[in-house]
């Protein structure tokens, strides 16, 4: 018997992470000119303190963030410029360069609070600092994050143990809009009561599963189980019911009562490309949960390849043959609607190949060959993910990819350049993607970057005619069918210390926004682009063109 592992979603993230960070407008984008990493002569003073009881607290993490100096890319980490509290709750960073910071403080358990922040978890007020300054008294209040607590039972009132709950939001992930764990889930215990704690504010599903899949081992006759259930108590996510949660709120009685089913079993072999049995071979049974990520469950071949998962509740997964060392892979969908799905065959399928050079549009220097990255990017980031590539000294490269639409992208880290367009065969994909066959080969593919970039700027105001900087600017191609994961006409940015924002983009029709507030990513989804684009402001770049374009703050866009 197998427990359930992990959420492959958490390890998709670690895996794929820095290949979005690369691609996508950042979370909150840099708008000043960040520190160089070495070691300064400036230093921070303050004190953080619990907002509710004034009291210090200790070991609360705090640190001076500084963007990074290309949009595109991540800023290095660790920060060097981070305290500790002490007893008292006070702290002091030395050795900070001059530059433009914010303050901002976390602890486990209490919301991430920013020095000067005009809303929840906001991204702060950033301070010029200059070398030799001591800046004092810059202290902040922290709140206690959400309590959700409640009880698992069964069909007949019993308490159930063991069972994985957890928290769930909407989440942005390349381009569609998602349900994820969000948060640190619970399990229940003896009496069936669970409760999971540091809870950012905002509105969450609870869901609650009982695995209990099985490989290999000997048939039984019980095919009882439980399918997942969502509070208050539904198998259907579009029946389940939001909870809103306050800064250090407790929500109690949140109770579930599982939903029984009756489960199946996947059995088969699993083959190499020359059809021969793979023993010793993982095998792992990916779940779908809601409009969200996966759960695996599996474990190994016997030596003639065979395999069996038992347990498994309705819905759609992905069985998939794991080869270390190798990135071929073996995997087939199947449906699980109560009854056993037998002899599956995977079988193991190489990766394409794509094959190209880079080339630059006629402008500055280009940047240097290991400055560009080249990326297969999906609409579905959990089938396939990414197939990073670095190009070579001749700026030929060699990408391989999983079978599906893909995306080809690049973004060097040099700032002043960005993808341009993508040719295969002389016919123009950029936005139109790849179909890719399994085991297939394109040889004569050609992505082009460019410098002919132009600045937008502009003031944010809000109704009562006040410059608003705690705000973020979206700016994005008139054209909906240029809204493709890692569109090069899409870009973000947010009011600097002069009150203006600050974005370069390609010659164009384009829409801009201004929010208070904008979940991470939402500018990937073209259906949130869909609907921010009737409140937004229309404008061409031309070529050559320094455009400056004022807006009005918008509010918030409730899905």
């Amino acid at each position: 018997m197998f427990r359930a592992l992990s959420c492959l979603v958490a390890v998709l993230s670690v895996a794929w992470a820095p290949s979005v960070r690369a691609q996508s407008p950042p979370a909150q984008p840099p708008r000043d000119t960040p520190a160089s990493a070495a070691g300064g002569t400036a230093v921070v003073r303050g004190r953080v303190v619990d907002a509710a009881t004034g009291r210090g607290l200790s070991r609360v993490q705090v640190r001076a963030n500084t963007p990074s100096p290309n949009p595109n890319v991540p800023p290095p980490t660790p920060y060097p410029w981070v305290a500790m509290t002490d007893g008292d709750g006070r702290y002091e960073i030395k050795n900070i360069p001059a530059g433009s910071y914010a303050i901002a403080a976390t602890k486990t358990n209490y919301v991430r609070s920013a020095y000067g922040a005009e809303r929840v978890e906001g991204p702060g007020k950033r301070m010029t600092l200059i070398d030799g300054q001591v800046l004092d008294k810059i202290d902040l209040k922290l709140m206690r994050a959400g309590v959700i607590t409640g009880r698992v039972v069964d069909e007949f009132g019993d308490p159930v143990s063991d069972v994985q709950v957890v928290p769930m939001r909407y989440q942005f992930i390349q381009g569609s809009r998602r349900l994820m764990q969000t948060g640190r889930g619970a399990q229940t215990n003896d009496i069936g009561e669970y409760r999971m704690y540091g809870l950012t504010p905002g509105q969450y599903y609870v869901s609650a599963t009982l695995r209990n899949v099985s490989f290999g081992g000997t048939e039984t006759a019980d095919r009882s189980g439980y399918a997942a259930t969502y509070y208050p108590g539904t198998a259907n996510v579009a029946e389940a019911q939001r909870l809103a949660i306050a800064q250090g709120q407790t929500l109690t009685s949140i109770n579930l009562t599982l939903l029984p089913t009756h489960t199946a079993r996947v059995s088969g072999v699993a083959l190499d490309a020359q059809g021969r049995p793979l023993a010793g071979t993982s095998v792992n049974a990916m779940q779908r949960m809601g409009f969200g990520g996966f759960a695996a469950f599996g474990g190994m071949t016997q030596a003639d390849g065979k395999f069996t998962i038992s347990g498994l509740t309705p819905g759609e997964y992905i069985i998939r043959a794991n080869l270390q060392g190798t990135q071929d892979q073996a995997s087939q969908t199947v449906t699980i609607d109560g009854s056993d799905v037998t002899d599956l065959q995977l079988t193991v399928t190489k990766l394409s190949t794509i094959r190209g050079r880079v080339v630059f549009e006629p402008g500055g220097t280009p940047p240097k060959v290991t400055e560009v990255r080249l990326n297969a990017m999906r609409s579905d980031p959990f089938v396939g993910g990414f197939a990073p590539a670095l190009v070579k000294d001749d700026l030929t490269f060699e990408l391989s990819v999983a079978a599906g639409r893909v995306y080809i992208r690049a973004q060097p880290t040099a700032q002043n350049w960005r993808l341009n367009r993508v040719l295969l065969n002389g016919a123009d994909i950029t936005d139109a993607g790849l179909d890719v066959a399994p085991n297939s080969l394109f040889t004569d593919m050609v992505v082009e970057l460019t410098d002919h970039l132009y600045p937008i700027s502009g003031r944010v105001t809000a109704a009562n005619g006040a410059l608003v900087r705690d705000c973020f600017v979206i700016v994005f191609g008139q054209d909906p069918s240029g809204w493709t994961p890692g569109t090069r006409y899409l870009g973000t940015s947010r009011p600097g210390l002069d009150d203006l924002f600050h974005v370069k983009m390609p010659a164009g029709d384009y829409y801009a926004v201004a929010m208070t507030e904008v979940d991470p990513g939402a500018w990937t989804d073209p259906e949130f682009l869909s609907q921010v684009r009737e409140r937004a402001t229309k404008f061409t770049l031309a070529a050559g063109e320094t455009k400056t374009v004022d807006l009005p703050l918008s509010p918030p866009l409730v899905f």
